[in-house]
């Protein structure tokens, strides 16, 4: 594709990010287990919610607007809005959180692509610690037969901006499952080597092309810099920092983090990734990441138009002065971090966990199923979705600064369950595998995609 193509697809993709994965045709997810289990589910909200080390306020301590405020919650959990949980955070503080029925402060919820963020957090980490030299060592250092090849050129740069210049598809619609990179990568058994098996097709560092496969590469990058898988690399030097106890990150059946995908953690965890970055990487007085790092994510790269940094969304909203930065993840999953408002915003869909550890074997697709292929397992997008009908009524309900000193979570030891009193999880089968037949399906009806309010914005997996 070259450039120009590029930008044109871009320019397609800016203004709605909530196209279903996979459909034009269905996934028929077959599962050996003829029982499901289910168990009592807990109220939509605890009145007293276990705190997990966070403060709470009320929107007026916040300077929110209680009643302008609910706006956003009336349009995330309308009929077919899938919404499992919003969180909404100023000065450090949670000033309200609302869930689904069922739902609360401990449910698993998925990040699907919002881990890629986490991933560029790492690679900073990683930076800082010394254990990787700077973003501009070659790839080769950590996939030595790259080089002397075309590929030897490849910079952690490049992959950090998308600008790797390897060949990559990603389509989401299972009719063109031959030449879909994604869906072929999240079929295969070592997903990091299906990453770096893909040909160059543009010289590195100039062009944007969206790519999974570019962050599955650096799962291998981790692994090699610092000995240890990248999910185990981000507990001990992330996770734990922060206070995010109950946690799982997919691992593929070669035993490769899918540093580009399925990091689970409550919705609070991911307000706490937000808030790291609005805090310019400081957590209770600890520098967690460099503050020169969080600012390198935050700067926008030419190639992207502007709308992109290390592996974070960048754009903008009329009501809003300055930049909003976001995570975004498939099905509906969005982490907003808005500096100028001192505000962090999660909203996550309906999500069903699998028993299974969080092994992606055979396949990734069996055990985590999207687009709501499965009645009982995996995530389910919103039928309609605009994000300034979403956000408008949380930025239009800021009415001044908050009161008091900005807070920041305390580190909590909550036991680290797996399975959390009263969630619905799905059992885990004997064998999945996941069977591929466009020709015989007919693609769901979906309402067209509204435009979306924030500027600069592309739809992502």
């Amino acid at each position: 594709m070259d450039r120009n193509t590029g930008q044109r697809r871009r320019s397609r993709l800016r203004g709605h990010r909530s196209s279903p994965w996979l459909r034009g045709a269905a996934f028929a997810v077959l599962v050996a287990a003829t029982a499901w289990v289910s168990t009592p589910a807990p109220g939509v909200a605890a009145s007293d919610p276990p705190s997990n080390g966070w403060e709470t306020t009320t929107p007026a301590s916040a300077g929110m607007d209680a009643a302008v405020l609910d706006g956003a919650r009336d349009f995330a959990f309308q009929p077919g809005r899938n919404t499992q949980g919003v969180v909404v955070v100023r000065g450090g503080r949670i000033v309200d959180e609302w869930y689904a029925p069922g739902e609360g402060p401990e449910s698993w919820s998925a990040s699907w692509s919002m881990a890629k963020s986490v991933t560029s957090a790492l690679i900073g980490i990683a930076i800082e610690q010394g254990r990787i030299a700077s973003v501009d060592e070659p790839l080769s250092t950590w996939f030595p037969e790259w080089a002397g090849t075309a590929k030897g050129a490849i910079t952690l740069q490049d992959v950090l901006h998308m600008e790797s210049g390897l060949d990559w598809n990603e389509d989401y619609n299972v009719s063109a499952i031959e030449r879909s990179d994604i869906i072929r990568m999240g079929l295969s058994a070592d997903q990091l080597d299906y990453a770096r098996s893909r040909p160059i097709a543009a010289p590195p560092g100039t062009r944007f092309h969206y790519s999974s496969g570019d962050t599955m590469l650096l799962s291998g990058v981790l692994q090699a810099a610092t000995g240890m898988p990248a999910d185990e690399f981000a507990r001990r030097y992330l996770f734990d920092p922060l206070g995010i106890r109950q946690v799982e990150w997919w691992r593929d059946a070669e035993g490769h983090t899918l540093t580009y995908c399925c990091l689970d953690m409550p919705s609070r965890d991911f307000a706490r990734i937000g808030l790291l970055y609005l805090r310019g990487g400081n957590w209770n007085g600890t520098q967690v990441l460099a503050e020169s790092w969080v600012r390198a994510s935050f700067e926008p790269t030419e190639d992207s138009d502007g709308g992109y940094g290390n592996m974070w969304w960048i754009g903008t909203m009329p009501e809003v002065e300055g930049r909003i930065y976001y995570a975004v993840g498939f099905d509906g999953q969005w982490t907003y971090v808005i500096p100028s408002l001192d505000l962090v915003v999660v909203r996550n869909g309906d999500y069903t966990k699998s028993w299974c550890p969080p092994v992606a074997d055979p396949n990734l697709f069996g055990r985590y199923p999207p687009a709501g292929l499965s009645a009982e397992a995996g995530t389910r997008p919103p039928a309609s979705w605009n994000e300034g009908d979403f956000l408008r009524p949380i930025v239009e309900s800021v009415t001044g600064p908050p009161t008091g000193e900005a807070a920041t979570p305390d580190p909590e030891d909550p036991p680290r369950r797996r399975d959390p009193e009263g969630q619905r999880m799905a059992p885990c089968p004997a064998a999945a595998t996941i069977t591929v037949s466009p020709e015989t399906t007919t693609p769901p009806a979906t309402a067209p995609p509204a435009r979306a309010v924030v500027a600069g914005a592309r739809y992502t997996g």
